[in-house]
């Protein structure tokens, strides 16, 4: 079943169009991610769905429904925003939102209690959201927009500014809100490491318009066959790296410059490549096959574009 369903939505400012008749669904129970660089349209898209801004055509369906009648069903968490009362605990803050929502009683006390076990909070419960770490912070957050049992999830940034451990703990909760919980999960994000372990399906938009809409695996075998790694025996330095470049082929380097990455449709290239690093005076150490990383893919689609 579609959870969200988005039909010819256009929205305007000005002579801007920020969102370009696009039309898109997100399966019910799925994690969903909507990426895209500066300008590409997606965050009006999503505050569209929030029923936040009001499109200029289109429309959009909650579990087949007007999302104006089913605003109800969506909880979201918007980067940028104050999303949390620092001045009260983790427990206060749920209340408050469940309150906001008309909800309360032993019902929402028993969910509070769940989340905070679920999330590995009930240690910190009591404590001041502002004396908390900036990850217990993000996972109180998160279980806000869970406390009043929505069907759809909305994910503004949920790694922002998070540290390894912390991003890898909120990996964990969002898996187990789309598996254990049920829950249909859009993701906006400029973490692709974050969009390759977690998500099914993937929307990138760009100048308003969608130029990729596919399952995660789909998008990954489109260029599994074409990346190739050149490793080498030292760092390329940044004259070479200059003449590498001005040859027209697009490298990628990475591990302090001494790994060479480059898609290729043709094997026969590879020699084309042997001859122009050697040319070069750089020795190869091995060559083998890249397993294509998602970043990798979202950089070709978008011709380069940063996701933010």
């Amino acid at each position: 079943m579609k959870a969200i369903e988005v039909n010819n939505l256009t929205k305007n400012f000005g002579k801007t169009k920020a969102v370009d008749d696009i039309s898109f669904s997100a399966e019910e129970g799925k994690i969903t991610a909507i990426l895209g660089p500066n300008g590409s349209g997606k965050t009006t898209t999503i505050k569209s769905i929030c029923n936040i801004i009001i499109p200029d055509g289109g429309s959009i369906k909650i579990n087949g429904k007007s999302n104006i009648k089913s605003i109800d069903r969506i909880a979201a968490l918007f980067e940028g925003t104050r999303n949390l009362y620092w001045r009260l605990t983790p427990i206060e803050n749920l209340r408050y939102f469940a309150g906001i929502r008309g909800l309360g009683g032993k019902k929402i006390e028993l969910k509070i209690d769940e989340l905070m076990e679920r999330f590995n909070l009930t240690d910190k419960k009591n404590t001041l959201v502002n004396n908390l770490s900036r990850g217990m912070q993000q996972k109180v957050a998160i279980a806000m927009t869970l406390v009043c049992d929505t069907d759809i999830i909305i994910l503004d940034e949920p790694t922002l500014g998070l540290d390894v451990e912390s991003c890898l703990d909120i990996k964990e909760v969002l898996k187990s809100i789309s598996v254990d919980m049920k829950k249909t999960i859009l993701l906006s994000t400029h973490d692709m490491h974050l969009v390759q372990d977690i998500c099914d399906d993937v929307i990138i938009m760009a100048k308003g318009k969608i130029i990729a809409h596919d399952a995660m695996n789909n998008l990954l075998d489109m260029f599994r066959n074409m990346t190739y790694e050149f490793i080498l025996n030292k760092s390329v330095t940044d004259e070479c790296m200059k003449n590498l470049l001005e040859t027209g082929y697009e490298f990628y380097f990475s591990n302090n410059n001494t790994v060479l990455e480059i898609d290729i449709s043709d094997s026969q290239i590879i020699y084309n490549i042997i001859d122009l690093l050697r040319n070069n005076n750089l020795s190869i150490k091995e060559i083998k096959q890249s397993n294509i990383n998602f970043e990798r893919v979202y950089l070709n689609l978008t011709g380069g574009g940063v996701n933010k």
